[in-house]
C-alpha cells in the first residue's frame, strides 16, 4: 500500500476471494493468488485452467510474494484502473466497486463479496497501519475523504449546497471557494468533490505510472484539476500552457513535474 497506493485491505480481500483462501489450483500450483490471466506482454511461465472459457491462460509465479507484487503492478499498469487511484486509499468500499466497474471480475456481486470479506475479517485495520485515522479536527469528520496526494474533500450530497457544506464543517465559504478554484457563481452537482483543504501542486509521486492523463471530451482543465486534487494554476504551470488554454480531446496532460511558464493565473477559473 505504501509503495503503490493500492489499499492493503483490497489486496488481501482479493487474494482471499480469488484463491479460495489460498486453496485454489492456481494458488497451490501456480502461486497465482489473484487469478491474473496471461494477457499480452507476459513472458513468464503459464498454466491453463478452465474459467469463463475452457483452458484459459494464467500467469505462474515463483512464489506467492511475486504474485502479490504483480497484482499491484497489474492495477497500476492498466489504464482502465486509473480511476481507482484518484480514490481515497482508505475507502475500500469505493475501491471494491471501482474494481468491479473496471471489469476485474465478471461476477455481478464481486464488489459486495470483497466488502463482506474486508468487514468480517476487519482487514481495514491494515489500511490504518499505513494511514492512521485522525482522532480530532476536520480530518476526523465522518464525511472527510482525501486524494492520494493528501487533498481533503467531501462529496456533495443530494439537495445540499456549498453553503451547507461550509456550515457542516465549520469552514468559511470563501475558503472553500478558494480551495476549489471557484467563485460564488459555482453550482456543484450531487456527487461532486468539494475540496475542504488546499489542493496540491502535484499528483502523488509514488504513482509514477499515472503521471499523465488524457483530456476527456466535454471536460475542462478545471475538471481535471478537481479530479486529481491539483491546483489549477499548478496544472497550467506543469504543462506550460498559455493563459486560458484548453486542451483538445485526447490530449496528454502532465500531472507531475516542474512548474513551467505562466506568469499569472490562467483564465477560465470560475
Amino acid at each position: 500500500m505504501k509503495r503503490t497506493g493500492v489499499p492493503a485491505s483490497i489486496t488481501l480481500a482479493q487474494g482471499i476471494l480469488e484463491s479460495g483462501n489460498g486453496q485454489s489450483r492456481l494458488a497451490t500450483e501456480g502461486n497465482n493468488h489473484f487469478g491474473i490471466k496471461c494477457h499480452e506482454g507476459w513472458k513468464g511461465k503459464t498454466m491453463f485452467v478452465d474459467d469463463d472459457k475452457p483452458d484459459e491462460c494464467f500467469r505462474v509465479y515463483r512464489n506467492p510474494k511475486q504474485s502479490f507484487v504483480d497484482h499491484s503492478e497489474f492495477l497500476l499498469s492498466r489504464s482502465r484502473y486509473d480511476g481507482l487511484f484518484i480514490l481515497d486509499p482508505r475507502d475500500y468500499q469505493s475501491w471494491a466497486k471501482g474494481l468491479k466497474a473496471a471489469g476485474y471480475a465478471t461476477s455481478p456481486t464481486y464488489a459486495e463479496k470483497l466488502i463482506k470479506i474486508i468487514e468480517e475479517e476487519e482487514l481495514y485495520r491494515f489500511d490504518q497501519q499505513v494511514i492512521k485515522p485522525a482522532t480530532k479536527g476536520l480530518k476526523a469528520h465522518s464525511r472527510y475523504k482525501m486524494t492520494p496526494n493528501g487533498a481533503g474533500y467531501v462529496l456533495l450530497e443530494e439537495g445540499e449546497t456549498i453553503e451547507q457544506v461550509a456550515f457542516d464543517l465549520n469552514l468559511k465559504l470563501d475558503k472553500i471557494l478558494d480551495f476549489n478554484d471557484a467563485s460564488y457563481a459555482w453550482i456543484p452537482r450531487p456527487g461532486d468533490r468539494i475540496y475542504v483543504t488546499p489542493k496540491k501542486k502535484n499528483w502523488d509521486r509514488k504513482l509514477r505510472e499515472i503521471s499523465t492523463c488524457r483530456m476527456v471530451a466535454g471536460e475542462s482543465t478545471w475538471d481535471v484539476a478537481q479530479r486529481y486534487g491539483i491546483q489549477l494554476e499548478a496544472l497550467y504551470r506543469m504543462n506550460a500552457w498559455p493563459v486560458g488554454y484548453q486542451p483538445g480531446d485526447g490530449e496528454l496532460i502532465r500531472l507531475q513535474g516542474p512548474m513551467l511558464g505562466l506568469t499569472k493565473n490562467p483564465a477560465g477559473t470560475l
